[in-house]
Formats: structure tokens, C-alpha cells, sequence
């Protein structure tokens, strides 16, 4: 298969399975309603930003949208309302190692008793 068709049919079916049409995401995605319908044409690539907002929208991966992997995975539904800084600290903590994560657990821990002390 194609590789645009398959990138098209992946967003289209994510489109659907989420009972949004083509206007409507592509409101959400900052695009026009042509712009969705050739991508899911194969007449057009996603740019790479919009890959990145298309996979926010759909709680995906960019690689699932790209047809790099062929499993999906839905990402944490909240993970898109989360600010940039939020964003950042999360993926700072999935840096962390096993023992750094628990110390890092502990203090959210004690900040959160504390302030339903205070």
C-alpha cells in the first residue's frame, strides 16, 4: 500500500472511531477541511506539525499516525491539556531512574498531606 494512502486511512479511521468529521478536525488541527480530505486521499503529507497535533488530538503516536508501528497505542486522554511546563516535568520524570522516581513520589506525597493540612 501506498504510504500517504496509509497515512490517510489511519487518520481517517481515527477520525471516525472518534465521530468527528473532516471540518471539525480540522479545527482542531488548524488546518482546512480540504487539507484532512487529501490526507486521507493520499494526495498529501501531513507536515510535521501537523502530525504532531494530529496524534494530540487522537491520544496517539506519531509514529502509529506514520505507519511506523503498526500497533496503537491511545495516550493518557488528559495528556493533551496539559500545560507545556507539565508536559516538560513528565517527561523530565520519565528520565529519572527507579530511585529518583520514588524520592520524587515522596514529595509530591508530603506537598499534597501538607496542603490539605493547610
Amino acid at each position: 500500500m501506498d504510504e500517504l494512502l496509509k497515512i490517510g486511512n489511519r487518520i481517517m479511521a481515527l477520525r471516525e472511531e472518534d465521530g468527528l468529521t473532516q471540518a471539525q478536525l480540522a479545527e482542531r488541527v488548524g488546518v482546512s477541511q480540504a487539507t484532512v480530505s487529501q490526507w486521507e486521499s493520499g494526495t498529501r503529507t501531513p507536515s510535521g506539525e501537523a502530525v504532531v497535533a494530529l496524534a494530540r488530538v487522537f491520544d496517539t503516536s506519531a509514529d502509529f499516525l506514520l505507519g511506523l508501528v503498526d500497533e496503537q497505542i491511545r495516550l493518557v486522554p488528559y495528556f493533551r491539556d496539559l500545560s507545556d511546563d507539565e508536559q516538560l516535568l513528565l517527561q523530565a520524570f520519565s528520565q529519572l531512574t527507579a530511585r529518583q522516581k520514588r524520592a520524587v513520589e515522596h514529595l509530591i506525597a508530603a506537598l499534597a498531606d501538607d496542603g490539605k493540612k493547610g
